[in-house]
């Protein structure tokens, strides 16, 4: 492109990968370029850093002065600058178009293929390279060797990825082409397998006459292709088979899980020793490609398979982003199939002995449907699996979305666990890991935050507890109604929010080494304080750990923190696909609250499913008691009756492994029921008395005709007689005198003294 140096080119979506790359080449060939792209990015601001010109927001006036526009294929034609530039008549190409006007004059080396491209080209880049060969490249990752995935290069070689996306590979005309595996992929772009296999029988044809096409012998459609794209070409076989032109032989994974084989060239009968430090079967078939490429370029191959050696991959491929606390986070660009297959067959290879967790994030609605049956049997070599919602990058769901994959993979493994967003994902993540974990990201979207995340959630929990830091967070004289569910209640003369449980036994040793007055309370649902207040240092638990626990027989259970929102802990076990704490969907509070008070609900209750808690005693140790020596009865522990002294820390609930479907159907019927308990602008603690033997406490209310009866703020609610509301400007002292009026009532009319459920506090001091 000499003739257009110095021409100004503007390039609209100048942040995606393909687009950036040709900025770059661009860029170092004299031109002047600009570009703009939706949304700012890092992409964005490295090619900043280099000089050229990015704005953020596409409008018409950035076209101005452009010589020459180039838009990416995510470009819609109504985008105002494409407009912009056909009403101007300025010269405008699509990638594919241009490459052909780019790369005029370069010997051209093209990877093309459904996997495997960019790992191929970066290995060939990196070889020419080390070699003194400077080529140009652009490449769809970046090579961590090279530290870039585009350059001008000096010499006449020009290394590409070829992408069969909108079919970009047809704007090259290479002088050696690369097939590495060729199977249907993209949906979006290509409606059946035929029109893919003609795009890349097109791509053949436009090889320069004589070029070298190189083909992996274990695919057959290969050969096929090339016969049946009528190029004159010459043919290079590569793969295990005896008669390839470049064989690989004795490939075995070393110790370190990268490979090590042999290549030998049929031609002249000579064998050379590779090693690898990327792990896989699949990049020793790449490798031998990028060798047979080398070995046409002249460059010897002992000098070559040294630089493979050294060479560490690119970005977002079976890359380490994170290891910390003994979890490993591999992210990985695999969202196909067979990508996937190989890439966790690689962690397999190169972690025996841990755990391999497949974080997997469906990429387009298109290829998820299309290879659904290939997909859901891809995991074969991961222990636990989480599956994200689809990606939807440049489509709309239709009639084909997160439930049918959910569906179609449970088929094969009814222990995956789905996130409907990625934060929940970070959230399960968080719970579900554990020491020795290989994750492995499987993502070409936005999945590859998602581990590192989970892992910051995890050193939150272990940051050493400040006391000075802790003490500067108590507040003086905040009003209980704040953060009561009945939305009443004077101040604390102190409120500290604690938010682990590494917080909740500084609070509590440092309250009582010193002295002060304490209460620890949760989420606030089941005590009423009164309008006094409470006059010491109100401890708020919001310590929220969970850890998923699983067992060789199958078997799981989760430890939980005791200011966990109970539904919170619900949602987990769904999510995990345990069941055992279906029937508290829904139920305000936190758990140590719900084992404080024995909650309950449709026939069950919590001390059913819990296993043993994990107390702070008067006397400052932390003690673990099985479930079995803790007296539990109807609405009470003995915890609440004063028989066990202590702060609540933890608690382990043991749950047994069941139909994800069933389990969720069962949650989502009480969470029908319990919608009408659903106080909206209103404040409750639920149920205010227990019931009494043989008979209902709501019974006896609504048979005193009180439901909607109202003592100043606080209300019998009018759907259920034991249950009491709140409205603004309510008081403590209106809600106590409406349940001695209660009581009183169905006393006079049954006989019957109701005791309260929930616990008064008069604002004296019962720590």
């Amino acid at each position: 492109m000499k003739q257009e140096t110095n021409a100004i080119i503007h390039i609209i979506g100048i942040g995606g990968t393909g687009m950036s790359a040709i900025a770059v080449v661009l860029h170092e060939q004299g031109m002047i370029v600009r570009g703009s792209d939706q949304t700012d990015s890092e992409m964005a601001a490295r090619l900043r850093a280099l000089g050229i010109e990015v704005t953020v927001g596409h409008r018409a006036e950035n076209v101005d002065g452009a010589d020459i526009v180039l838009y990416s294929s995510a470009v819609h034609p109504e985008n105002p600058e494409f407009d912009a530039a056909r009403r101007r008549g300025i010269p405008s190409f699509k990638r594919s178009e241009f490459l052909t006007r780019m790369l005029d004059g370069r010997e051209v080396v093209a990877v093309a293929g459904t996997h495997g491209k960019t790992t191929t080209a970066s290995m060939i880049a990196w070889i020419l390279s080390e070699a003194g060969a400077k080529p140009g490249f652009i490449i769809g990752s970046t090579p961590k060797n090279l530290g870039t995935n585009a350059a001008a290069g000096e010499s006449k070689t020009f290394v590409i990825e070829a992408d069969e996306y909108d079919r970009m590979f047809h704007g090259l005309r290479p002088a050696t082409a690369v097939l590495t595996l060729v199977e249907p992929d993209h949906p979006d772009c290509y409606p059946n397998d035929e029109e893919y296999y003609q795009a890349f029988r097109e791509f053949i044809a436009r090889c320069e006459p004589g070029a070298d096409v190189l083909i992996f012998s274990g695919d057959p459609i290969q050969s096929r292709l090339v016969a049946e794209s009528g190029a004159d070409v010459r043919i290079v076989r590569y793969g295990f088979d005896e008669n390839d032109d470049y064989r690989i032989l004795n490939a075995e994974a070393n110790e370190n899980g990268g490979y090590r084989f042999t290549i030998t060239i049929k031609a002249r009968g000579e064998s050379v020793p590779v090693q690898l430090a990327v792990p896989g079967l699949h990049n020793v078939i790449d490798a031998a490609a990028a060798l047979a490429v080398i070995d046409a370029q002249s460059v010897p191959l002992r000098g070559a398979a040294d630089a493979l050696s050294r060479f560490n991959g690119s970005a977002r491929r079976f890359e380490t982003i994170a290891d910390r606390l003994g979890i490993r986070i591999i992210d990985d660009y695999a969202h196909h199939p067979t990508e996937i297959r190989a890439t966790l067959q690689a962690a397999k290879s190169a972690y025996p002995k841990r755990r391999i967790v497949a974080l997997w994030q469906p990429h387009t609605f298109s290829r998820t449907k299309r290879l659904l049956a290939e997909f859901v049997d891809a995991f074969a070599d991961a222990d636990e699996i989480f599956v994200t919602n689809i990606y939807a990058a440049r489509e709309t769901e239709s009639d084909f979305g997160f439930a049918d994959l959910k569906k179609a993979l449970r088929t094969v493994r009814p222990d995956a666990v789905f996130a409907a967003t990625n934060e929940r994902a970070i959230e399960l993540l968080a719970i579900a890991l554990t020491e020795g974990d290989i994750v492995v990201t499987l993502s070409a979207g936005d999945a590859n935050r998602i581990g590192p995340e989970a892992l910051a959630i995890l050193e939150k929990r272990n940051e050493a507890i400040d006391p000075d830091v802790l003490e500067a967070r108590v507040i003086q004289n905040a009003p209980i109604a704040a953060i009561s569910n009945l939305r009443v209640g004077g101040p604390a003369a102190e409120t500290l929010t604690v938010r682990n449980e590494a917080e909740l036994i500084a609070a509590v040793r440092d309250a009582q080494a010193r002295r002060i007055p304490f209460k620890v309370v949760g989420g606030l649902t089941n005590i009423l304080f009164s309008d006094g207040g409470y006059p010491g240092r109100l401890i708020v638990n919001r310590a929220d750990e969970m850890r998923l626990i699983r067992h060789e027989n199958g078997s799981a259970g989760i430890s939980v923190s005791s200011g966990t929102a109970l539904h919170d802990l619900v949602r987990a076990s769904i999510d995990f696909n345990l069941s055992g704490l279906e029937w508290a969907t829904r139920i305000p509070g936190s758990v140590g609250g719900a084992i404080y008070g024995n909650a309950g609900a449709y026939g069950s209750e919590i001390n059913a499913a819990l296993k043993s808690v994990t107390v702070l005693t008067p006397e400052n140790e932390t003690v673990e008691i099985p479930k079995d020596e803790i007296e539990f009865v109807y609405r009470a522990s003995a915890f609440k009756a004063g028989k066990r002294a202590g702060v609540l820390i933890s608690a382990f609930f043991e749950l047994t492994a069941g139909d994800p479907e069933a389990i969720q159907a069962r949650s989502d019927e009480i969470w029908d029921k319990r919608e009408k308990f659903n106080f909206r602008n209103q404040g409750s603690l639920g149920s205010v008395f227990r019931n009494p033997s043989g008979d209902y406490a709501g019974r006896l209310i609504t048979e005193c005709g009180l439901r909607g009866a109202a003592e100043g703020g606080a209300a019998v609610s009018d759907f259920h007689g034991n249950i009491f509301v709140t409205n603004p400007g309510a008081t403590a002292a209106d809600f106590v005198r409406l349940i001695e009026r209660v009581r009183d009532a169905v006393d006079k009319k049954f006989g019957i003294r109701l005791n309260t459920e929930i616990e008064i506090h008069s604002g004296k001091d019962n720590a």
